[in-house]
């Protein structure tokens, strides 16, 4: 999927997020902008959206002399999720289809994002239940069950911090419907906005399904980036799971993979490539 200029516009508003963390000076934030419009001058038309993350944040990191610009923030989203977790999941279990309504949460656990300050718990509880009540926009979920019912193996490629704690439910509860499954889970080894790394993984994970390091460097996934093992994975797993936009806007148009996208479409670029509106959940299989 190709960037437009609303992917430029969209990484200055990111950059001057991060400002606002770290600087209270508007002088300041004015100046350094400036400079990170010049470090986005090496974005070349023909990038995916997360292409321009890569060269984004590495700058952000050095002028703030940070490895992980949100490490607080995600720490935060993860104790929130748990917290959300602890509300729905009795209520999920209790559903006809408990595999559906978990889908549904984990990709509304999307919400969790940033730590945003403003948002408290009961808030994000309100928010969350409004969404499941909602149906996906795009759904091929009944064609999952039957495919996840033969399954043996399946790639889960995770997405953000705090959402993350949701997708091992969500793991667990396609553990039940089929016991047969081996799921390995992949994320990144360094940080990269608030995407959960392998470490985060390692331990919200543990118990439910083995974690190993893409060999990403963006927000979401290029497959020919991948590591040995990965695109190894990729390609044979029975079923390979991609959570959220920025593995979206990586992966899709890709050939290969038995792939299911599971994503809150976010932005307008987005939305125009699916024909649906902004904030609509999509549960989709990868068309060749």
């Amino acid at each position: 999927m190709r960037a437009d200029a609303r992917c430029l516009v969209c990484h200055l508003n990111q950059a001057l997020r991060v400002f606002n963390k770290y600087m209270r000076s508007e002088e300041e934030k004015w100046e350094r902008l400036k400079s990170v419009m010049d470090t986005l001058k090496k974005a070349k038309w023909g990038m995916k959206p997360i292409e321009i993350a890569e060269i984004l944040y590495p700058a952000l990191e050095k002028m703030f002399n940070v490895k992980d610009v949100y490490e607080q923030e995600k720490r935060k989203s993860n104790e929130m999720a748990y917290k959300m977790l602890g509300r729905f999941e009795k209520v999920i279990r209790s559903f006809s289809d408990p595999l559906y309504d978990a889908a549904k949460l984990a990709i509304a656990g999307n919400l969790i994002d940033l730590g945003t300050p403003s948002w408290n718990e009961d808030m994000v509880y309100r928010k969350i239940a409004e969404i499941l009540e909602k149906p996906f926009g795009i759904s091929d979920f009944e064609r999952f069950k039957e495919e996840l019912s033969k399954a043996v193996s399946v790639l889960y490629i995770v997405d953000n911090a705090g959402e993350i704690v949701f997708d091992r439910f969500f793991i667990e509860m396609m553990k039940e419907y089929n016991k047969a499954l081996d799921v390995i889970v992949a994320a990144k080894n360094k940080p990269i906005i608030n995407d959960a790394t392998v470490r985060e993984a390692e331990e919200i994970m543990a118990g439910v399904a083995s974690v190993i390091d893409s060999g990403m460097t963006v927000p979401g996934t290029i497959i020919d980036r991948g590591t040995d093992n990965f695109r190894k994975l990729f390609f044979k797993s029975d079923l390979v799971i991609s959570k959220g936009q920025g593995n979206f806007e990586g992966i899709v148009g890709e050939k290969g993979g038995n792939v299911y996208f599971l994503l809150t479409v976010k932005c307008d670029v987005v939305a125009d490539y699916l024909n649906v509106p902004v904030g609509t959940m999509v549960f989709m299989k990868k068309r060749e």
